[in-house]
């Protein structure tokens, strides 16, 4: 009889990475409170992922706007805040994950932050100039399709009470606690 060895024919699977949206992907912290940015996604490969965390700062201050007369926020400020070229705003590498190592960029070596469950950015202590937002792309050798980008904004207030309308927060003016 024949007697023969059988090679599967080995062709490149496409699991196009997805991103679970988080229904909130605003986030807001006290000044000095820890904050964690959720990036979740689903993927069947097998391989590793490599997870970065990218700030870009807003192109108009959020946090003094938040404390802006009404009459001066139009409709559209959200974008305003958001749609401007890379060159006229902060950007930055905060962290990255490979396996199980942590990287941190320079600027934030001295700052309590770091990357649990597999892809959140969790940041100690949040600083006024931690506002912006914040983007994670996850990288999978095999995995080239589908959108590997999701983000996430965060505001850093100081310690007031706030309640949100038209997407811009304001303080409360009653003696209530929070």
């Amino acid at each position: 009889g024949f007697q023969g060895v059988f090679f599967g024919l080995l062709l490149p699977s496409y699991s196009s990475l997805q991103f679970r949206y988080i229904r909130d992907n605003k986030r807001y912290a006290t000044l000095f409170q820890s904050v964690v940015l959720p990036c979740q996604y689903t993927s069947v490969s097998t391989q590793p992922a490599m997870v970065k965390w990218i700030y870009k700062s807003y192109c108009r201050d959020r946090t003094r706007d938040s404390f802006s007369l009404p009459d001066s926020l139009g409709a559209g400020s959200t974008a305003s805040h958001l749609d401007c070229s890379d060159s006229r705003r902060t950007v930055r590498t905060v962290a990255s994950i490979s396996g199980s190592s942590v990287t941190l960029s320079e600027y934030y070596k001295n700052r309590d932050v770091t990357i649990i469950n597999t892809a959140d950015l969790r940041i100690g202590e949040v600083q006024w100039g931690d506002s912006g937002v914040y983007f994670c792309q996850v990288t999978i050798a095999d995995d080239i399709e589908g959108q590997n980008e999701a983000s996430v904004e965060l505001l850093v207030l100081g310690d007031l009470c706030y309640y949100q309308t038209d997407d811009i927060l304001r303080p409360l003016k009653s003696e209530t606690t929070c």
